[in-house]
């Protein structure tokens, strides 16, 4: 299944599929389940194009949108405006349904199915519920309450779709996930869920519940596997560093292949504008740059020109299409493990063994460690440094959900630079797509 990158095909990724694909005579075999399985992975790749990446850097304190010609309402993002009918809000909310109902049809068939070999359907099984736990997860940070559909529906019946509680989500989220990593291989193809991709996500959800005593298990178990370590900041970004030995989970873009339809438009859209296709979507705030000590090496991983900031974590396309890049997007590497690790042992008491993993991440960035374990120190120790570690990466966003912290942290960071934002409570969720509003009997959230 070819993926369009470029903003103008943003509608086309939004269509949801053909309910025709459930016939009888097309879905009885396992090439069908394999097809549809890989399509299902293949729907992240639209999903991480670009606005789940901006979602995460440009709604912070980390970046902003330095490009007047950025589209799709991304702007929106920088000053808190989006509204009901928003390109970011439409696009991640049809596309991750779009992902769901391809995992719904595999679940629905599977079990009647023959395959050659037991293990491989188990896999398959387990690499659907990944999937559907991880958009799931998405969904639920994004806009709150979402439609938990676990079996196949058709769009005729939209009108019937209703909010479910996040509980009621997580609930389904976590035996998803629990189920998966049974099922899931130790090592798989490369961008396919393994155990650890699973336990990864499963942990995000935890921590995102607070329920840190249970992340730690699962993180723990990643950590003693002995699968993953840091590699030197040379070694991590770029083409030619895929596949390393820090990656638990990426989603996977190529360059030159299928007519140049599966790249990346990553350093198309993220960095600086200039005569290698660099569209400027998204710039590092200079305060971000300046918090970085002197001697993090992780500083060198944005470049300075004419006073704006660029991160520097991708490669331009090998040929002349800018949204034919071969990058792929870390969805989880092992620096994130150990610093979810840190926080979650932190907040259960263990914040000693917490400084461990804390300063093993410092240390690759040439760093000092910390020697603090007071709780309340170390809680914005750990988060600053996930800022430092993953600028760029479209986590900072929902680490300060997480916190509870990302309205007070924006409106302190919008008055230390002079900016007249305030950010209303109601902006730590998306409105429901007013497209779904109008057809569906969902209530909207409140403030929109």
């Amino acid at each position: 299944m070819a993926v369009c990158l470029c903003l103008s095909c943003h509608d086309d990724l939004d269509q949801f599929p053909e309910t025709g694909i459930l016939t009888e005579n097309y879905y009885n075999t396992p090439e069908s389940v394999e097809s549809t399985v890989t399509a299902s992975y293949n729907n992240l790749q639209g999903l991480y194009s670009y606005y789940m990446i901006l979602w995460g850097e440009v709604t912070s304190d980390n970046a902003y949108v330095q490009a007047p010609n950025s589209n799709g309402g991304v702007s929106s993002l920088e000053d808190f405006s989006w509204s009901t009918t928003t390109g970011f809000v439409n696009s991640i909310w049809n596309s991750s349904y779009d992902g769901i109902f391809h995992t719904n049809m595999v679940l629905e068939v599977i079990d009647e199915i023959q395959f050659s070999s037991s293990e491989v359907k188990n896999v398959r099984r387990g690499e659907v519920l990944f999937i559907r736990s991880f958009l799931y997860d998405n969904l639920t940070t994004i806009y709150g309450d979402v439609p938990l559909l676990t079996k196949v529906t058709d769009p005729s019946y939209a009108f019937d779709d209703i909010r479910t509680s996040k509980a009621e989500v997580y609930d389904q989220i976590e035996a998803d996930l629990l189920e998966a990593i049974d099922l899931l291989p130790v090592t798989n193809a490369a961008g396919r869920a393994d155990k650890q991709a699973a336990r990864a996500i499963l942990a995000k959800n935890y921590m995102k519940r607070g329920m840190f005593a249970q992340a730690a298990q699962q993180l723990q178990q990643i950590v003693g596997s002995g699968k993953y370590s840091l590699v030197d900041l040379d070694d991590l970004y770029g083409v030619e560093n895929e596949g390393n030995a820090e990656d638990v989970f990426s989603i996977q873009y190529a360059s030159e292949l299928d007519g140049n339809s599966e790249g990346s438009a990553y350093y198309y859209n993220f960095t600086q504008p200039d005569n290698q296709g660099g569209r400027g979507a998204m710039a590092m705030e200079p305060a971000f740059y300046n918090l970085f000590d002197a001697a993090d090496k992780r500083r060198d991983l944005i470049n300075v020109s004419d006073n704006a900031y660029y991160a520097n974590k991708w490669t331009p396309s090998p040929n002349n299409n800018t949204g034919d890049g071969g990058d792929n997007h870390y969805v989880v590497r092992y620096a994130d493990v150990l610093l979810m690790l840190a926080e979650a042992l932190n907040e259960t008491g263990g914040s000693a063994e917490a400084l461990t993993h804390l300063n093993t991440v410092r240390t690759r960035a040439g760093l000092s460690g910390i020697t603090t374990t007071n709780q309340a120190v170390l809680r914005d120790a750990i988060a600053l440094e996930r800022r430092f570690e993953l600028f760029g990466e479209g986590h900072r966003w929902a680490d300060l959900l997480r916190s509870g912290n990302a309205v007070s942290t924006m409106n302190n960071f919008f008055a230390s630079e002079g900016k007249n934002i305030v950010v209303q409570d109601f902006r730590v969720l998306a409105p429901i797509p007013q497209s779904q509003v109008d057809i569906t009997a969902m209530q909207q959230n409140p403030g929109y």
